[in-house]
């Protein structure tokens, strides 16, 4: 059978064109995505492997920051292009395996280690339990994640290969679009892991986007109580799903009252953050942008906690009040050391709850439309939230 993907082909001079001209970004984007035929990879051919066909890929804003140029450089090493993009994958298993049988429902694990691909050799950090450290994923062989290499072929197309152990059962009767959520959940959860949270009775989430609303998400289903979440959230259906989520909802900084400033800053001309006295315990940055983390620096209190959430992009700040108000900064990636239990966390969490959360999925397009599911993304007077991709039925 002809296999058929979306796949990404990096252009140096578009990527460069776009940092300069950032009015080329959306307009340009689309021009590096082709729908073309997607040949199964020789690692794939390993009794290690299972082939699945995908339900449902969600686009990622990894996704959506590679093809319009605004990703950071800095992890170009760990990708290799062209590759069929696609990280957060629910699909089917289709044929029998050792250890799965043909038409089991399973959600992708897409992080490469030496683990994943069960080299005889692993790395220091594999052998101390540390995938997601790995050493190794610098290799031309190897990489960071399913779907951004070109032996690593990802979701958005008719088939997928992943390691045997790096799938997991979708409980019965889950919908796909439950299921689909669970790999951007599991980056949460690994997130929230990093927080003394005995100090934390005040929490601020900047951005309502999918990694946000998730994040909203995960703290009311945890238990994770607060005398105070608020969020900031842009758009209409943002917003709506932010105070059903249990959060106040802001449209922008400078509503907080919480975060009063004192004294007289200086000029504007210095483009300085104001000295705030008072502020959150702990501030949550789910957009990742230079005008987001400013915000959220200026918005902690002293001695308090900033979490990165989510694929931030290249940006440039003054780390001042970083170590003047004696802010802990984590930055987070991936699943943690034990992904199974991250996964089986998310996946329990989206089981259970009586919350309706697969409506933030709010469209799905066939592969061959990606177009207007890009155009879909940028348009936010569409209500756009989450949006995936799928293949067509085919005939048997």
């Amino acid at each position: 059978m002809r296999v058929m993907g979306l796949r990404y082909h990096l252009s140096w001079p578009r990527v460069l064109r776009q940092k300069l001209i950032p009015s080329t970004r959306q307009w340009r984007a689309l021009s590096s995505l082709h729908y073309e035929e997607v040949i199964k990879p020789s690692w794939a051919t390993s009794s290690n492997s299972v082939e699945i066909l995908p339900l449902l890929s969600g686009i990622c804003g990894s996704d959506v920051g590679l093809i319009r140029g605004h990703s950071s450089p800095y992890l170009a090493p760990l990708t290799r292009f062209p590759a069929v993009l696609g990280h957060e994958v629910v699909g089917r298993v289709v044929e029998d395996s050792p250890e799965w049988s043909k038409g089991t429902v399973v959600v992708v694990n897409p992080a490469l280690s030496c683990t994943s691909l069960g080299l005889k050799d692993p790395c220091p950090a594999c052998r101390h339990g540390r995938p997601d450290l790995c050493y190794y994923r610098g290799r031309h062989d190897m990489g960071l994640l399913l779907g951004f290499h070109t032996h690593f072929p990802g979701g958005f197309a008719e088939r997928m290969w992943v390691p045997s152990h790096q799938l997991y059962p979708v409980p019965p009767k889950m919908s796909p679009e439950r299921a689909v959520l669970s790999e951007p959940l599991s980056i949460v959860l690994y997130g929230l892991s990093h927080i003394q949270w005995s100090s934390v009775k005040r929490v601020l989430v900047i951005g309502s986007g999918p990694i946000g609303l998730l994040t909203l998400f995960a703290l009311r289903e945890t238990g994770l109580t607060q005398d105070l979440l608020m969020a900031v959230a842009r758009y209409p259906q943002q917003q709506q799903w932010a105070k059903r989520l249990g959060a106040e909802v802001v449209s922008n900084l400078e509503a907080p009252a919480i975060t009063e400033i004192t004294g007289i800053p200086y000029p504007h001309i210095w483009h300085t953050l104001p000295w705030r006295p008072r502020g959150f315990d702990l501030v949550i940055d789910a957009v990742g942008s230079s005008s987001s983390l400013r915000g959220a620096i200026s918005c902690v209190r002293p001695g308090g906690q900033l979490l990165l959430l989510g694929a931030a992009s290249e940006m440039s700040w003054d780390f001042t009040p970083l170590w003047s108000k004696d802010i802990t900064l984590y930055g987070t990636f991936g699943y943690g050391p034990s992904p199974d239990q991250t996964f089986q966390h998310a996946l329990t969490l989206l089981h259970t709850t009586s919350i309706p959360i697969e409506q933030l999925i709010t469209h799905t397009f066939f592969l061959d439309e990606y177009q207007n599911a890009f155009a879909t993304l940028e348009n936010k007077s569409q209500g756009a939230i989450k949006i995936c991709l799928k293949p067509r039925a085919r005939r048997a």
